[in-house]
């Protein structure tokens, strides 16, 4: 298998974290995976638990967030200019921790934090209140 579903008893939301992002999330089912397995990853997390869904990783998550049954929110990190397209499409809220501005100007209900650094620790803080507020 080469993605990992670790669900956590009275989990309140199912993430999928693409890619970079070393989150550890203590109240939530939490599914690493990379791009090249996404779909499959998100088929097997969904099939195991029934819960919200929030995306976390860059331009990827911003982009394959429209393919996602019950997605409740996207967090981005570090997008670029060219995730603008997709992130116009969104119909859930969209959290953009740092990369381009753009992005979340592409979206009325979006949220953006500019932080100094990669601070994987204040990520980690900030994307939590965020599922935990939309899930």
């Amino acid at each position: 298998m080469r993605f990992k579903l670790k669900v956590r008893r009275g989990a309140r939301a199912l993430v999928m974290l693409i890619g970079r992002p070393e989150i550890d999330f203590e109240q939530f089912a939490v599914c690493r995976c990379d791009e090249r397995n996404f779909r499959e990853a998100l088929r097997y997390a969904q099939s195991r638990v029934a819960l919200p869904t929030f995306i976390i990783g860059g331009d990827f998550a911003i982009r394959a967030a429209e393919h996602v049954l019950d997605l409740r929110g996207v967090v981005a990190w570090n997008p670029s200019e060219a995730a603008s397209e997709a992130a116009s499409r969104l119909t859930v809220p969209l959290l953009v921790i740092g990369g381009a501005p753009q992005v979340a100007g592409a979206l009325a209900d979006a949220s953006r934090l500019t932080i100094g650094g990669d601070d994987p620790e204040l990520v980690a803080h900030v994307a939590a209140r965020f599922v935990g507020a939309y899930s």
